[in-house]
Parts: structure tokens; sequence; C-alpha cells
């Protein structure tokens, strides 16, 4: 099955590079802490997990040279993303509270399922999200959110999968929480893992059912490669 394969070569890419996830983990942490936003750092963590993805070394340089690249962004997509689950909440909350909503009681029936779908549905583009934003070769917001939107709609029955793989690992973090620190590590490695993964699968059914894009391919460091920023990504595998 697609689906724990995926699940398992996330862990043993994320098993490799432990000792860095954790230590990586113990700034993310401090990086809250000190009120230093923290997705600046998460940046540092998807780094370490797109590396290991990659089957390739890490070492300290390549942490700070992708938290001077991708750290503004992190933080947009950090701050949309909040926004984005603030906005499905508050909907939820106003239908269903007979205090402040002007319409009936039935109508929270028909919108509740609704809110809901539309938020399973921004989980999962946010699960993908920071990952599109480390594999693009141009990583724009709009092309990044598009990527995710189409990869969790293209994916569905993979994409619930890992979020609910991340639901139990979050749990199970909660319940344990020496295991914090490496559980940005270990979902980050899963996300990359899954994107680099779904994409090359259907960037194969593509090709088997039209010729490829001639203006579409990877570049000499494997990055997702858009050039007209329209059609869908290419990636390489390895």
């Amino acid at each position: 099955m697609k689906f724990l394969r995926i699940v398992g070569k996330a862990a043993v890419a994320f098993y490799d590079e432990l000792f860095f996830h954790f230590l990586g983990g113990l700034i993310h942490l401090v990086s809250w802490l000190l009120i230093i936003p923290g997705p600046f750092a998460l940046a540092g963590i998807y780094a370490i997990g797109q590396r290991a993805v990659r089957g390739k070394g890490v070492n300290w340089r390549l942490l700070w040279d992708n938290v001077k690249e991708f750290g503004l962004r992190s933080l947009l997509l950090f701050l949309i993303s909040i926004f984005g689950l603030a906005l499905v909440a508050a909907n939820l909350y106003f239908y269903n509270t007979p205090e402040i909503s002007p319409f009936p009681p039935g109508v929270a029936a028909w919108t509740t399922p609704l809110f809901i779908l539309v938020g399973v549905i921004w989980l999962a583009v946010v699960f993908y999200a920071q990952s599109f934003l480390m594999e693009l070769e141009e990583p724009k917001l709009k092309l990044v959110y598009r990527n995710s939107l189409f990869l969790a709609i293209l994916k569905p029955f993979q994409t619930l999968g890992f979020l609910v793989v991340a639901a139990l690992a979050t749990g199970i973090s909660v319940a344990l929480p020496v295991l914090v620190v490496v559980l940005p590590g270990f979902l980050s490695t899963l996300s990359l893992t899954a994107v680099r993964t779904l994409i090359t699968e259907l960037n194969e059914q593509m090709q088997r059912i039209a010729e490829p894009d001639e203006g579409d391919g990877d570049d000499a460091q494997g990055h997702v490669v858009d050039e007209d920023d329209e059609g869908w990504p290419s990636i390489d595998p390895a």
C-alpha cells in the first residue's frame, strides 16, 4: 500500500537525521520562548527533512542558509494558516451559538458539516504548504497554496491518512512531552516525503496520457520546477 510505504520511508529518513532533528527541535522551541518567530526556525527543520528525504548530508551552514532564504515566507505561511483556521473556527462558533446567530438552529445542521470539511481541506493545504515552499524553484505563495490544494484534492485518501498520522503523532507527543521536541522534524519529513512521492506519481500518470511539457523540468538540485507558473510541477524523486 503506497500510503504505508510513504509513511515508512518518512520514518526511516527521520530516524537517519534524528540527532539534527532533536537539536533543530530544541532551537525551534527556544525560538518561541524567546519571542523569536518560530516559523523562521521551522524553515531550518524542513531543510533537515529535505536533505534526509533526498539521502544527503546535513550541516549547520545549510540550515542557516535556509532560515535566511525561507524564514520570512515561512512566517507568512504560518500567519495565513492561523488566519484560515481561525476563520473556520469563528464560523463554526457563530452558526452553533444561538445567542449570536440570527439564523434558525436548522441552518447549523447544514453549515457545520460544510465548515468541518473546509477545515479539513485547509489542514491538508497547510500540511503540504511548507514542503512546496521548500521544493519549488520559485516559491511564490500563490503557487505554494495552489499546488497544495491540488495535491489534497487529487490524492484525498492519502492526504487524509497523512493527517491522521500527523494527529496521532501530535497526540503521542502531548502524552509524552519529551517527544514535542522532535515532532516538527517528523511532521516535516512526512510532508516532504508525501509531496515528492505523490508529485512523482502524478507526473508519471500525466506522461502516460499526454506528451510532457518541454517547458518544465528539474533543476540540478532536484527542486520542483514550474517555469510557466501555470502547469503542474515536476520533481526529481532522487
